[in-house]
């Protein structure tokens, strides 16, 4: 009988590796990256779009065009939709990042054959009804009023319209007047510009037979392709000369903190060893944030940091909500931190538990082939190179605490961190 007084053996990953998969040229040119793994007999096929939040001519051009692409289209109506896809047992999805917009489709592979043309349909011809268009707004709108009165929110605009500049398209704040002036032509122009097939890579991952790979090329490998694809858009900062600011808001129980601080990007040699220092810092919940500030202080509930790698760039970002009065308290506590990474060889012990983190994180990318092609659907956005699952594995097993401290010090910087500090002026307790 199993002895559940002694706690199992604590091993280390030994073999983590990903084999990126090649990809199959359609008919027309386009590229097809199939993950063909699992048991079940069900798929999700994933388009990749250029054109996202960068491309935009008017605010939320590229977000209300993914909201609204299950609608209907210009032959079928959205309840029509819904009930083709629940029949079906299918589940479609699509959102908007920076520069490319990301629909997938998770399916039955018995009925692939129904509801794969009728993503096409979707994607062609995107009806945009006028009355679910205006409920969308009025969403919108409604959620942008209620996150305007939440420090957290006051607090990531403003500091990130100091970190990239106020009118950066991720910077930007939206007003009401951007959601009531987007109409559906501006929504179907952003589709007639950028939802092209020049445009697109397909990702397949599941159970892909013959069958599965035929459909898709019946779909999507018949429409010839003249054109180059869409140029993407790099927006530069355009930072300010202000790295700190307090934004009143009357009546604040709470305090939001943001701290953000420049990154090397995603294929620079020290972004793993930064990921390592960020998790460290805060990116877990034994974290040495966690321990000092929320632990031993009391300051908060909970603290993290984070490396948040774009495409045009990286940035550290550490976020905290606490009492006003522990607003500057639980700042210099972080800066303390900061500069304990670039003072101090981290322990082994820590070392271990950090590495065992984030290989567990990546163990978890090989638990499924959806999960496995999100690897690949990454790699596309980011432009991060096939082997970067496996350099990240071989990286954070090789690193060591003095390489550590070396990236520590190079890389990170208490007096370049943009710090926003959202509550009630009142009662905070800080002089910036």
């Amino acid at each position: 009988m199993l002895d559940r007084s002694i706690a199992p053996e604590l091993r280390s990953f030994e073999d983590l590796s990903f084999d990126y998969p090649q990809y199959i040229t359609l008919s027309n040119g386009l590229k097809l990256y199939v993950v063909n793994s699992g048991d079940q007999e069900v798929s999700k096929f994933e388009m990749i779009c250029r054109g996202g939040l960068l491309e935009e001519s008017k605010p939320l051009q590229s977000f209300a065009l993914s909201s609204m692409l299950v609608h209907g289209t210009t032959e079928m109506s959205s309840s029509d939709v819904s009930e083709m896809l629940d029949y079906n047992g299918a589940y479609m999805n699509a959102t908007s990042a920076d520069n490319y917009t990301h629909i997938s489709l998770n399916s039955l592979n018995k009925n692939i054959n129904e509801v794969l043309p009728l993503l096409r349909s979707l994607i062609e011809n995107p009806a945009i009804p006028e009355r679910e268009f205006e409920v969308l707004k009025a969403q919108v709108k409604s959620a942008y009023q209620t996150a305007r009165e939440k420090v957290k929110y006051i607090a990531q605009v403003a500091g990130r319209q100091m970190y990239f500049g106020e009118n950066h398209p991720i910077a930007y704040a939206i007003t009401d007047n951007d959601v009531v002036g987007l109409t559906r032509a501006d929504v179907l122009d952003f589709h007639k510009k950028f939802f092209r097939p020049e445009n697109m890579i397909l990702v397949m991952s599941g159970r892909v037979g013959d069958k599965e790979i035929e459909c898709i090329e019946k779909c999507f490998g018949v429409e010839s392709i003249t054109n180059q694809p869409s140029e993407l858009r790099s927006v530069e900062r355009t930072p300010s000369t202000n790295r700190q600011i307090v934004v009143h808001k009357e009546g604040a129980l709470q305090s939001a903190v943001y701290m953000m601080h420049e990154a090397v990007p995603r294929n620079h040699p020290d972004y793993i060893n930064m990921r390592f220092l960020v998790t460290a810092l805060g990116g877990y919940f034994g974290s040495r944030l966690m321990q000092n500030i929320r632990e031993d202080k009391g300051y908060t509930y909970g603290i993290n940091s984070m490396l948040i790698g774009r495409k045009s760039g990286s940035k550290v970002v550490i976020a905290s909500e606490c009492d006003n009065v522990y607003a500057e308290p639980l700042i210099e506590e972080t800066r303390k931190e900061i500069l304990r990474l670039q003072n101090e060889l981290m322990c082994d012990e820590e070392l271990e538990i950090v590495r065992n983190c984030m290989l567990s994180d990546l163990a978890k990318t090989l638990d499924s082939p959806f999960s496995m092609a999100s690897c690949v659907s990454s790699n596309i956005l980011y432009g991060t190179g096939e082997d970067y699952y496996n350099r990240q594995v071989r990286d954070i097993k090789n690193i060591t605490a003095k390489k550590l401290l070396e990236v520590a010090n190079e890389q990170l910087n208490v007096d370049k961190f943009y710090v926003s500090v959202a509550g009630d002026k009142k009662t905070i307790d800080i002089i910036m």
